[in-house]
């Protein structure tokens, strides 16, 4: 049976190693070829909030395995947690490569404003992709964020991705703007990107 949770510390592992697997391409991108660096690098990035209780990086799992996870932003970081993650990327990507991908993350990135919970790393092993857990995910994500206080939910995607903007769409969200970006062109192959929004009124609960 398949249960949707927050992660703890003992799936960090899992999550890693469901991005690296889903996102491979812009793993490679970001963080080089090796896929144990690369789960090394992923699960640094999580441990330190999750440690501290943060409720926010969801997973799929089923008997010990993690099938899917996606996280909610914002995820804070504390200034201690910043200096080790920098520290081990300076170790395994050198300061060029990390200077590099510290750039194609910050075009990645997204600041929530007031209420709106932003879903990022939505990922499902391939195994068990078409399975419905994305689906599944999203309508997790969903009652968290209601749980949570906020009022919106948002995501960007990009356009090539058929079949997420499919899942998310069944999810309720809509597209709201679009993006056009050379330099993501440039780094992820992808120009053209999406942001969709799913108002969480009285009447979708």
């Amino acid at each position: 049976m398949i249960r949707m949770r927050s992660a703890r510390t003992v799936d960090l592992p899992g999550v890693a190693a469901v991005l690296q697997d889903a996102f491979s391409d812009k793993m490679r991108v970001l963080f080089g070829s090796q896929p144990a660096r690369v789960r090394r690098l992923l699960e640094a990035l999580y441990t330190g909030p999750v440690e501290r209780g943060y409720d926010g990086v969801l997973i799929a799992e089923q008997d010990g395995r993690v099938l899917g996870t996606l996280t909610i932003e914002p995820m804070h970081f504390t200034a201690q947690e910043r200096r080790a993650f920098e520290s081990l990327a300076f170790q395994e990507l050198g300061m060029l490569r990390m200077l590099r991908t510290s750039f194609l993350l910050w075009l990645l990135a997204h600041d929530p404003g007031p209420g709106e919970a932003y879903i990022s790393d939505v990922g499902v092993a391939s195994d068990c992709q078409d399975q419905g857990v994305g689906q599944r995910l999203m309508d997790y994500a969903e009652q968290w964020a209601r749980s949570h206080d906020y009022t919106r939910l948002t995501l960007w995607v990009a356009g090539t991705n058929a079949r997420a903007i499919h899942v998310y769409q069944k999810s309720g969200f809509a597209i709201v703007d679009n993006k056009s970006s050379w330099l993501l062109r440039f780094g992820f192959g992808i120009r053209h990107w999406h942001f969709m929004e799913k108002v969480l009124s009285d009447e979708n609960f």
